[in-house]
């Protein structure tokens, strides 16, 4: 990563935002991302991510669908209704098609399939972040 002279880089990649209850695969991606230089925020279920969100707008949101309390559908309701929406990943072990057809897939919506090949995610994160 290039860096001014000051020693701050001078391209920060960007805020990514994980939502899952698995606190295992939280730490895993939060340290995988931190690694390549993103900063990275958690939440345990959707309610709490899309507080964070409200705080300190993430640009790319990655959510598990299944969550106790507020699941990633409402999160994903919930960041489609405010005035900037980030792009959003949806991790998923199963996905029935009603569900499936209820996402609002889009240029700025991937699904993927568990478990996540790291490779990948980082490739999409990079898309939507430049």
């Amino acid at each position: 990563m290039p860096e001014s002279g000051n020693n701050i880089p001078s391209h920060i990649p960007g805020h990514i935002l994980v939502a899952d209850d698995e606190a295992i695969a939280v730490m895993a991606l939060e340290r995988f991302l931190s690694r390549k230089g993103y900063r990275v925020s958690t939440a345990g279920d959707g309610n709490q991510a899309l507080e964070i969100h409200r705080r300190d707008p993430a640009d790319v949101v990655v959510t598990d669908l299944r969550m106790p309390r507020a699941d990633g559908h409402g999160l994903i309701s919930g960041l489609r209704a405010l005035e900037t929406i980030p792009a959003i990943i949806i991790m998923t072990g199963y996905m029935s098609p009603e569900e499936e057809a209820a996402i609002p897939l889009g240029d700025r919506v991937v699904v993927m399939r568990k478990p996540i090949e790291v490779d990948r995610l980082l490739a999409t994160i990079q898309g939507f972040t430049g």
